[in-house]
């Protein structure tokens, strides 16, 4: 079953619907344009939740666009973990964001895709982007498009999480920002690629009830470099429940270590969203 949604990812890019929907963003970059087209509006990118390729929000983050592609087949870094957590293959149950994706992986192939990522950035006000709510850095040269469209536009801040380690060893201007997502499996390397290229935090997923496995990869991290490290909370549907005191357990278990701890504070607490909190883009905090 964990499966399912990778394999349709697969076929929506081979999809006619998915390549017809990237060549209409390519060819547009505003509402007027995209609304003449003949899909439906939330699956083009028209009104408050859309524009093209970009989400404008979700629960978590607030109002942060942010643009994805298909979970796990994007992802080179995906792990045993990921197959089995990650919310992105379990949580998001949109018919219309499957297509999206996948239209936005075939829009990230094109050569031209920065300048069309910037037609659609001149008409988003948020000065904040999240790369990667699902999927990830495929490979250098999609990295180095990114890039590019940061350096294009240095008022704006662009963040992501990766489990790409070997991809985004590469150049990067300051205002893409970039964290290291640890976990079980991969904790090891993320360490390893943190001192390498010394920027971001380090994010681990924390499964209630796995303490024995996962207390011994986060001290790991901290003993090994100087990065803070945020911790979320596991929180898929078949997911155990948080029923420990987390940070009380952190304190007690990793002494003065524990201060460079950040637990997400809209998972733990239910508040604030990323929009409020501003932690991963903050400027005298990362870079």
């Amino acid at each position: 079953m964990r499966l399912w949604r990778v394999e349709e990812a697969g076929r929506l890019i081979r999809s006619e619907l998915a390549k017809y929907l990237a060549e209409a963003w390519a060819n547009c970059g505003d509402e007027n344009c995209l609304a003449r087209t003949p899909f439906d509006p939330a699956l083009v990118g028209v009104g408050r939740w859309w524009l093209g390729p970009f989400t404008i929000g979700n629960r978590k983050m607030g109002e942060i666009p942010f643009f994805s592609l298909p979970p796990v087949l994007t992802c080179p870094g995906a792990t045993e973990f990921c197959y089995k957590w990650c919310y992105a293959v379990y949580e998001i149950t949109n018919w219309r964001a499957y297509v999206r994706e996948a239209a936005s992986y075939l829009l990230s192939l094109r050569e031209d895709f920065p300048q069309v990522v910037g037609k659609y950035l001149a008409r988003l006000p948020h000065r904040v982007i999240r790369l990667h709510v699902s999927g990830d850095f495929y490979d250098e040269e999609y990295f180095e498009k990114w890039a590019e469209i940061a350096r294009q536009h240095p008022d704006r801040v662009f963040y992501t999480y990766t489990k790409s380690f070997h991809v985004v060893r590469g150049e990067a201007p300051q205002n893409l920002i970039i964290h290291l997502s640890a976990d079980p499996h991969n904790y090891i390397k993320a360490v390893e690629t943190w001192r390498e290229i010394k920027r971001g935090l380090i994010t681990y997923v924390y499964t209630p009830g796995q303490e024995e496995r996962d207390l011994p990869a986060i001290k790991y991290i901290l003993e090994n470099t100087d990065a803070r490290i945020l911790v979320f909370l596991n929180h898929v549907q078949h997911a155990p429940r948080l029923k420990t005191a987390l940070w009380k357990w952190l304190r007690e278990a990793l002494g003065a270590l524990s201060q460079r701890i950040v637990l997400d504070p809209e998972e733990f607490a239910g508040r604030p969203q990323c929009a409020e909190c501003a932690l991963c883009w903050r400027r005298g905090v990362l870079f």
